[in-house]
């Protein structure tokens, strides 16, 4: 790295433009550097799985979503699953496990998500940010892997989350 410039400094995220030797060519890229996320697959005898809609306004719409957040400064990946759970939806988990993790959008971030796969689930009091308009709904697992693959689910770390959650419950 030739040179490292912090453009933006926000609450969650810095975007950072950097210049790289790549051999003899000199690239210019710029970077959102981020602390990381959970996805939770909260999941219900049925089988049948808590999602929240929300509205995201990078797209402009609501969107059907896996509880998901951010983690905070020095949180371990799976009490901020378990904080996220609760808050957005009203529901605690007895048994967790985790499914995998992956790279949000490696060209443009650092984002690494940790997919979590909740059981055992009962009802708490949901405790959403005071930024953060989410409402649960429950699906059966097979609707909402009819709406991954009908193109309705669009959320990537949903996704993801959703099929992982059904090829581990066949494994």
């Amino acid at each position: 790295m030739l040179q490292r410039r912090v453009i933006y400094r926000g609450r969650l995220v810095r975007l950072v433009r950097e210049v790289l030797a790549v051999g003899p060519d000199r690239l210019v890229r710029e970077s959102l550097l981020h602390p990381g996320a959970v996805v939770i697959v909260p999941l219900l005898p049925g089988p049948r799985v808590v999602l929240v809609r929300q509205y995201r306004r990078a797209v402009g719409r609501r969107l059907l979503e896996l509880p998901a957040g951010t983690l905070e400064p020095g949180e371990r990946r799976l009490r901020c699953a378990q904080r996220e759970l609760e808050e957005e939806t009203g529901w605690r988990a007895r048994r967790w496990r985790r499914l995998r993790r992956f790279y949000a959008a490696p060209g443009i971030t650092s984002e690494e998500m940790t997919v979590y796969l909740a059981q055992g689930l009962r009802r708490t009091r949901s405790r959403p940010d005071p930024d953060e308009h989410v409402r649960p709904v429950v699906l059966s697992l097979h609707e909402a892997l009819r709406r991954v693959h009908g193109g309705t689910i669009r959320d990537g770390k949903t996704i993801i989350g959703i099929l992982s959650a059904a090829r581990g419950l066949r494994a």
